[in-house]
C-alpha cells in the first residue's frame, strides 16, 4: 500500500494575503519539462502535470528534444520550476549548465544525477548513509569511477566526505576453483551476481555453484515477455570491463520490491516477479509488467528517506531485496514513476504543488522587487509544436470471413435485377431477399448446382444476417449458362475492444497536445476511409480527442475513399508479388535452389532453417491435429458442457461459429504429397488466433485439449487449485500446440504481409506510389499549409492496413534518415499510427531571420503484443496501444517535403 511518512507534504498549500503577492497581467509560474520526449510525454508524466495544471497555478513548457539536443542553453525556455532527468541520449552536462545559468527550482538535483551513472558510486553513497547492501567485491579495469568535479564539491560540502576515497582499483581476478572467485585479497563464492559498473549496462549475469547444477542466468532489458535466459554448463566470469561481484540473495516469495519516493514524506512500493525465476515477464492488458502494491516496513521507509536525501532526487526509484525478514537496497534508478496508479498520481501532484508553493514563498521579496522574474518565458526562441499529422489504422476488428459458390438457380440469378455488373446486397431487406433465393435454390436446385454448397451458404447467411457488416456480392459469370458467383462476406467490424482502444488513444492524444500546445486543438481536421470499421474508429477516437460525446463532429469528418480505401491501381503489381510468394512456398527443394527466393525477402530464422515447404507442412499437421481434437470434443460434450467451457461470448460469436471458422482455416491447406497453401490466407489464420486469444481465451485453450484432459478439467474443483506463494501464479497458456501454431502463424503473417506490398525495393516503391499517392499529396499539402499559415493545425487520416504499410515503405524509400532499419519494423497492428510533427521557431523580434521549421516522424506499432497468449486480459479484451517512438530525427521541413514530392513526381513520370 502507499506509505505516507508525513501528512504535511500531502496537503495543498492554503493561500494567505502575505503568502503569494499577485501581479495583475503577469504569467503563471512555469514548470519546465526538460527530458527526452519518450519520458517527458509519457502517460505517467501527463497524469501528474494534468493534476498540477488543474490547480490553475502553473503553466507547463516542454523544452522538446529539438531544443535540448540542438540548441545552446542560452536560448532554452526560462522556467521557475524544472523537472529534468537523465535517460538514454539525454545531455546531462548541458542540462546542468542550464541550471547554473537560469537557477530554477529543480525537483531533482542535476549534479547529483551523475551519482547514478556508476554502480560503484551508488554503492559507496549507500554505504555512507547506512543503507544496507549485499556483500560485494569490485573489479575496476578502468582505473576506478570517474567523479564529476562539481559533484565531488557538492558531496564534500553537504555530506562531508570525498567520493572515490574508498573505491577499489583492483583489476586482477582469479577463479580459485569452479565456485570461488578472488578479487585482490577478497574472495566471493557462487552463487554471485556480476554487474557492470556502468549503470546503463543492464547485461547482468548470475553464476550458480556446482551444487546448484552450475550454469549462468543472463539478465537483460526486457525483450517482449523475456527478461533473462539460462545458459547451462561451466561458465567463466567476463574478463573485459569493470564489474561488481555481489552475493546472490535468495529473496522471499521470488519477488523484487520496487520503491518510488516523492520527497522525504511519501513512498509507494510494488512487487514484481524476480527475473531470475524463469525470465518470463508477466504483462497486463496495457502491455505493462504486472506488479502488486506492497506495504513498506518502518525500516524500509527510513531507507527511502535516506536514498531520496543522499542522492538529491525527490522523485526517485530504487530496488529492495527482502530475505528472511531483512531488507537490502541493490540499486538506485533515479527518476521513476509508478504506472497506472491514480492514488500515486494524486499524492505526487499534491506534494510537488506544496513544494513549488513553498519555493515561491521563499522568493517572495525577489518577486516583490521584480515580479517579471516569475513566469518569464522565451517563447520567441523556443521550438513549438505547430502541426500534427497522424495517419492511423482502424482499431480491433472481428476476423474477416467469406464463403462463395457459383450457381445457375434462376432465383439467385434474379438477384442481379438484370445488371451485367457486380451487385452488392447489404441492407436487412436485401439480405432477406438473398436468403429467400437460397431457400428456393435449395428446395428446387438446378441440375448443375452443388446442393451441399447451397445448403452451407444458406445456413451461414441465416446465422450472419443480423451481424453488422454482413453482405452478399453477386458477380455475373461470362458463360452461356447464365450463372452467377455468390460471395457471402461477414466480420471485419470494429469490436467493443476496438472502441475502448480508440477512446483511450484519443484521450491520451488530447492530454498530450493540451500540455504541449493547446492551440493544436483549435483547428482539427479528420479524414476517413468509407469502411464501417474505420468510421467506427473515427467516431470513438474523435469523441475522446475532441471531448464531444454527442459525436456531432462526425458531420465534419471528410470521408475520402479515393485517398484512404484500397486502390485498384496497385492490384496488378501486388499480384506479381503474391505470385512470387506462392511459388516460393510451393517449391519443395532446398532453399538455395528456390528460384522464387530473394535476399530482399528477409526470412525469419525458423522459416529459413526449416525451408518454406516444410514450415507449412508442420503448420498443417498442427492444425489438422487441433481440428481433430476439436471435432471429438464437440461430439462427446453435451451442449451444457460446451457452455461450461466459455459461458460468455462477445462479438456475436458462439461455439458453432468458432468451430466453423477453424474448420475453414484447415480447408485453406490442401494436403496430398505436398502442402499447397495460398500465402495470402496467412492473415486469416493469424487474425483468428489473435482474435480468439483476446476474445475467446477460455474456449481456445480448452476445446483443443485431448478429450480425456478436457473431461478431467471439467470435473475438477477450481476452489482446490490454490497456490502456496503470495505471488499469483503465471497465467501461462497451457495448450502447447496452439502456442506453437500461434508463433509459427505470426512468423508467416509478418513475412507474407511485409512482402505482399513489394519484395524488391523498386517493387515496394511502385506499389507504394500506386496505393498511396492521393494520401501523400494530401500530406504534402497539409505540411505546406502549416508552414505558410499562422495558426496551428492537427489532421488525422484514418485508414486501413494497406495504406499504413505502403506509406511506411515510402518513408523508407524517400531517403529520410530513419532511426530504425526496414527489417526491424514488425507487425503494424490495430491503431498503428505514423505521426508527422512539425515544429516552428520564431526568431527574436529584432533578428533579421525567417521562421524555422522542422519535422519529425513518430511511429507506434499500435495495440501490439508479441506474447498475446500469455498476456492478462481484462473484461474489455483490449490491448493498449504502445506509445509512439521517434522514427526519424528532426529534419528541416523543406527537405522532408522535397523528399515526399519526389515520390509524387515519380508517380507522374510512371503515368506518362
Amino acid at each position: 500500500m502507499d506509505s505516507p511518512m508525513s501528512e504535511l507534504g500531502m496537503q495543498l498549500s492554503q493561500s494567505h494575503f502575505m503568502d503569494l503577492p499577485q501581479f495583475e497581467g503577469r504569467t503563471k509560474p512555469i514548470i519546465g519539462i526538460c527530458a527526452m520526449d519518450s519520458k517527458a510525454r509519457s502517460k505517467a508524466m501527463a497524469n501528474i502535470l494534468e493534476r498540477l495544471q488543474a490547480t490553475d497555478r502553473y503553466a507547463v513548457v516542454f523544452f522538446g528534444e529539438k531544443t535540448i539536443l540542438d540548441e545552446d542553453v542560452e536560448v532554452w525556455p526560462v522556467c521557475d520550476f524544472l523537472i529534468s532527468f537523465f535517460s538514454q541520449g539525454f545531455p546531462l552536462e548541458k542540462a546542468l549548465q542550464y541550471v547554473q545559468l537560469r537557477k530554477p527550482f529543480s525537483v531533482n538535483s542535476l549534479v547529483r544525477q551523475f551519482l547514478l551513472l556508476d554502480r560503484r558510486v551508488v554503492l559507496e553513497m549507500l554505504h555512507h548513509v547506512g543503507v544496507p547492501t549485499p556483500f560485494h567485491v569490485v573489479v575496476s579495469r578502468d582505473g576506478g569511477a570517474k567523479i564529476h568535479p562539481l559533484l565531488q564539491s557538492v558531496v564534500e560540502q553537504r555530506m562531508g566526505f570525498r567520493l572515490g576515497a574508498e573505491s577499489s582499483t583492483v583489476s586482477e581476478v582469479e577463479e580459485l576453483d569452479p565456485d570461488t572467485l578472488r578479487v585482490g585479497t577478497r574472495t566471493i563464492r557462487k552463487p554471485f551476481v556480476e554487474k557492470p559498473c556502468d549503470a546503463e549496462d543492464h547485461n547482468i549475469y548470475i553464476y550458480y555453484s556446482q551444487a546448484q547444477g552450475g550454469g549462468v542466468r543472463r539478465l537483460f532489458r526486457k525483450i517482449g515477455n523475456k527478461s533473462s535466459e539460462f545458459v547451462p554448463g561451466p561458465a567463466h566470469v567476463r574478463t573485459e570491463g569493470s564489474y561488481i561481484y555481489e552475493e546472490f540473495i535468495s529473496v522471499d516469495n521470488a519477488v523484487d520490491v520496487k520503491v518510488y519516493t516523492v520527497g522525504n514524506s511519501y513512498a509507494h512500493a510494488e512487487t514484481r516477479k524476480s527475473p531470475v525465476v524463469d525470465g518470463h515477464v508477466r504483462r497486463n492488458s496495457e502491455g505493462k509488467e504486472m506488479r502488486f502494491v506492497t506495504a513498506l516496513t518502518a525500516e524500509e521507509r527510513e531507507y527511502a528517506r535516506a536514498v531520496s536525501k543522499a542522492f538529491g532526487q525527490r522523485v526517485c526509484g530504487f530496488d529492495i531485496l527482502r530475505t528472511h525478514g531483512k531488507s537490502m537496497v541493490m540499486d538506485v534508478n533515479g527518476w521513476s514513476f509508478v504506472k497506472g496508479n491514480d492514488a500515486y498520481y494524486d499524492h505526487t501532484a499534491r506534494i510537488l504543488d506544496a513544494r513549488f508553493q513553498e519555493a515561491l514563498r521563499r522568493r517572495w521579496f525577489a518577486r516583490f522587487v521584480d515580479p517579471d522574474t516569475v513566469g518569464r518565458a522565451t517563447y520567441e526562441s523556443r521550438w513549438v509544436l505547430k502541426g500534427v499529422f497522424s495517419v492511423c489504422r482502424h482499431a480491433d476488428r472481428t476476423p474477416k470471413q467469406k464463403t462463395k459458390c457459383v450457381l445457375q438457380s434462376s432465383d439467385v440469378v434474379a438477384l442481379l435485377d438484370g445488371s451485367a455488373s457486380e451487385v452488392t446486397l447489404r441492407s436487412p431487406a436485401e439480405l432477406s431477399r438473398a436468403l429467400d433465393a437460397l431457400d428456393a435454390a435449395q428446395q428446387s436446385p438446378h441440375a448443375d448446382d452443388p446442393l451441399a454448397r447451397i445448403v452451407h451458404v444458406r445456413d451461414v447467411l441465416a446465422r450472419k444476417i443480423a451481424m453488422p457488416g454482413t453482405k452478399v456480392q453477386l458477380k455475373p459469370q461470362r458463360s452461356p449458362c447464365g450463372s452467377v458467383q455468390l460471395i457471402l462476406k461477414w466480420g471485419g467490424e470494429c469490436t467493443h475492444a476496438g472502441i475502448v482502444q480508440s477512446q483511450d488513444l484519443g484521450e491520451n492524444m488530447r492530454k498530450d497536445l493540451l500540455l504541449i500546445n493547446r492551440s493544436l486543438l483549435d483547428d482539427v481536421r479528420m479524414y476517413s476511409s468509407a469502411e464501417r470499421r474505420v468510421l467506427s474508429t473515427v467516431a470513438a477516437y474523435g469523441a475522446s480527442f475532441l471531448d464531444d460525446s454527442s459525436a456531432s463532429f462526425m458531420d465534419r469528418v471528410s470521408v475520402r475513399a479515393d485517398m484512404l480505401d484500397d486502390s485498384t491501381d496497385a492490384k496488378d503489381e501486388m499480384e506479381v508479388a503474391k505470385q512470387q510468394l506462392r511459388g516460393f512456398f510451393d517449391f519443395s527443394g532446398p532453399l538455395a535452389d528456390n528460384p522464387y527466393s530473394s535476399p530482399a525477402m528477409q526470412l525469419p530464422p525458423e522459416l529459413a532453417e526449416q525451408g518454406p515447404h516444410e514450415f507449412l507442412h508442420e503448420m498443417y499437421d498442427i492444425i489438422a491435429r487441433l481440428i481433430a481434437r476439436m471435432e471429438r470434443n464437440f461430439a462427446r460434450l453435451s451442449p451444457a458442457q460446451l457452455a461450461q467451457l466459455q459461458p460468455d461470448w462477445c462479438c456475436n460469436e458462439n461455439a458453432d461459429l468458432f468451430r466453423e471458422r477453424w474448420k475453414k482455416i484447415l480447408s485453406s491447406f490442401k494436403s496430398d504429397d505436398s502442402v499447397v497453401y495460398d500465402p495470402a490466407k496467412a492473415g486469416e489464420l493469424y487474425d483468428s488466433l489473435k482474435y480468439d486469444a483476446l476474445h475467446n481465451r477460455c474456449f481456445l485453450e480448452r476445446i483443443f485439449m485431448s478429450s480425456e484432459d478436457l473431461e478431467r478439467e471439467l470435473l475438477s474443483d477450481p476452489d482446490q487449485q490454490t497456490s502456496e506463494s503470495e505471488y499469483p501464479p503465471d497465467p501461462l497458456f497451457s495448450q502447447q500446440d496452439v502456442r506453437t501454431l500461434y508463433y509459427k502463424a505470426k512468423q508467416l503473417f509478418d513475412f507474407v504481409t511485409r512482402n505482399e506490398y513489394g519484395i524488391e525495393p523498386e517493387q515496394r516503391r511502385r506499389i507504394g506510389i500506386q496505393a498511396s499517392v492521393p494520401l501523400l499529396r494530401q500530406l504534402i499539402q497539409d505540411l505546406q499549409a502549416v508552414r505558410n499559415e499562422s495558426q496551428a493545425r492537427t489532421c488525422f487520416y484514418f485508414t486501413k492496413k494497406s495504406h499504413i504499410y505502403t506509406l511506411l515503405n515510402l518513408v523508407f524509400l524517400s531517403n529520410m534518415p530513419t532511426m530504425a532499419s526496414y527489417d526491424k519494423v514488425g507487425e503494424l497492428d490495430y491503431l498503428t499510427h505514423i505521426i508527422f510533427e512539425v515544429y516552428e521557431r520564431k526568431p527574436d523580434a529584432d533578428a533579421d531571420v525567417q521562421r524555422e521549421y522542422s519535422v519529425r516522424i513518430g511511429f507506434s506499432p499500435g495495440a501490439n503484443c508479441f506474447h498475446v497468449l500469455d498476456t492478462n486480459i481484462d473484461d474489455t479484451h483490449a490491448l493498449k496501444v504502445l506509445p509512439r517512438k521517434n522514427f526519424t530525427h528532426h529534419i528541416p521541413l523543406e527537405s522532408a517535403i522535397s523528399m515526399l514530392q519526389r515520390l509524387v513526381e515519380d508517380d507522374c513520370v510512371t503515368e506518362k
